[in-house]
């Protein structure tokens, strides 16, 4: 099953970069799954979507060089599978055949929107207008000297600044661009579903994404894409911005944006599944910037379960999708500000936060006892002494294991943050909510236990697996499994308040 997700705007590129670091933990989905990633943008050059695209790369990477004839599911501790690590594909829409297809789009994940590059007033020819109609233009939009204010002198080359007024009318293009022709030629199996990831207080998400599900729904698609199970996560605010009187975005219009964009999506959006998540921003301001590189906010634990619902979505059987709209929330056991991994329903914590737990173990191991070890067997069978620092698989392992641990520590200082992990301590303090006892005759996780473990996991493997990269990948696993095994069981019960 292909599942082509539309990431509209900022919010899209953040809630991707945390689904890229959930599919890479092995977060639950089916085996089958392809996620076909399109973010639509205007923002070229925004950071937070330079961030995803680049760890989509190293995803995809790691997972051809991993798995060269495939990942294949393994066998839980408690009965069913679990995905193995960067198990689902992802893959951009320009590498998917395309049936008459015109023009080709590339492979990258953010394919040109336009390529309109100026003002929105040149975006609408307003210089060759009537004079009548460009009069009417300036009751419309805000042509204010003030370069904060003027909505005809904005320059679309860094989005729409929070405003969807604009957002709609250049998104009313889409129909013609080459990305949703593209798509149009690709979607061709009646299994395959589309889902929608936006904010509702912005600009470019709240005015991409009723334009793009009233264009899936026209009657002029083709049956495929009209037939198909469509759903989206709608992100409410749950941030603030510092004061910039420089900056267009005005975060005081967030609420009452919303609000607007709540009533007509009752009234006008009809999906088979939308998903709303949001949180009351906390005390930690995230800087007013207007788009562009330095646009880079910290992750938020509310773009990870924006994430979740991606995942939620694609594992939601035929059969679970009923003829009238769906609507779903996210809650937590208790409304604290610190999250930690008790927080979650069993749901969530088996799903999401039981892999996530593992692959945490596994970064551990591969950055702070590998290159120690390198004298041990299992390292010199797999020639890690020779490649491990040189090695294009291993160099794209340490940027995306790297990368990840950013984008833990940014969830944990976050408010509200979520901190399950103790990055800094050793490997049995690694869980917070519950540290490994030692003691005499019991070491935990010690760098005894680890040798063992590695040597054994790669004794198991040296016939099974055709390259070293592929070996030292499920080498990651097993070891992290009998982490996961020494842990023992959670306590997943929240301490009185």
């Amino acid at each position: 099953m292909k599942l082509f997700l539309f990431g509209i705007g900022g919010t899209g590129a953040r809630v991707l970069r945390s689904l890229t670091m959930l599919l890479a933990s092995g977060a639950n989905v089916p085996s089958d799954l392809t996620i076909i990633p399109i973010l639509l943008d205007m923002d070229m050059q925004n950071g937070d979507t330079e961030r995803a695209l680049r760890l989509v790369e190293l995803y995809r990477s790691l997972r051809t060089a991993g798995y060269p004839n495939g990942p294949q599911d393994r066998n839980g501790t408690n009965g069913g599978t679990k995905r193995p690590f960067f198990g689902t594909s992802l893959q951009p829409l320009g590498t998917l055949q395309a049936e008459n297809a015109q023009q080709q789009i590339g492979d990258s994940v953010l394919p040109k929107l336009t390529d309109h590059q100026g003002t929105f007033e040149e975006f609408l020819n307003v210089s060759s207008m009537e004079e009548i109609d460009r009069e009417f233009l300036k009751l419309l939009y805000d042509n204010s000297a003030k370069p904060t204010n003027a909505e005809l002198k904005l320059n679309l080359s860094v989005g729409f600044k929070g405003n969807p007024n604009i957002g709609s009318v250049v998104f009313n293009a889409l129909e013609d661009s080459p990305v949703y022709k593209y798509f149009i030629s690709a979607f061709n199996d009646q299994t395959d579903r589309i889902f929608v990831i936006s904010s509702i207080f912005g600009g470019t998400g709240s005015a991409g994404f009723p334009q793009l599900v009233k264009l899936l729904q026209h009657p002029s698609q083709k049956m495929p894409i009209r037939n198909a199970k469509k759903g989206a996560v709608t992100v409410m605010p749950y941030f603030a911005l510092e004061e910039n009187s420089q900056s267009a975005i005005d975060q005081n219009r967030f609420l009452s944006k919303t609000k607007a964009a709540l009533s007509y999506y009752q009234s006008q959006i009809d999906l088979d599944a939308l998903y709303y998540i949001g949180d009351r921003p906390g005390a930690k301001l995230y800087p007013n910037v207007e788009g562009g590189a330095k646009q880079a906010n910290n992750a938020h634990v509310v773009e990870m379960l924006a994430a979740e619902a991606v995942l939620d979505f694609a594992r939601r059987g035929p059969g679970e999708f009923s003829s009238d709209k769906r609507y779903l929330e996210y809650g937590l056991r208790r409304n604290d500000r610190s999250l930690d991994l008790a927080h979650f329903g069993d749901v969530t914590y088996q799903n999401l936060l039981e892999p996530m737990v593992r692959f945490t173990y596994a970064a551990k191991f591969y950055t702070d006892f590998v290159p120690n070890n390198l004298s041990e067997a299992f390292a010199k069978e797999l020639n890690l002494p020779q490649t491990l620092r040189s090695g294009t698989f291993y160099t794209s392992l340490d940027n995306f294991i790297n990368a990840y641990k950013t984008w833990l520590r940014e969830l944990a200082v976050n408010d509200r943050s979520f901190a399950p992990f103790d990055l800094e301590s050793d490997f049995n303090g690694l869980i917070r909510s519950k540290r490994i006892e030692t003691s005499f005759f019991s070491k935990g996780i010690s760098e005894g236990f680890l040798q063992e473990a590695a040597g054994k996991a790669q004794n198991n493997l040296k016939a099974a697996f055709p390259t070293n990269e592929a070996r030292f990948m499920q080498l990651l696993m097993e070891v992290a499994d009998k982490c996961i095994e020494k842990l023992g069981p959670l306590n997943r019960q929240l301490a009185d308040a």
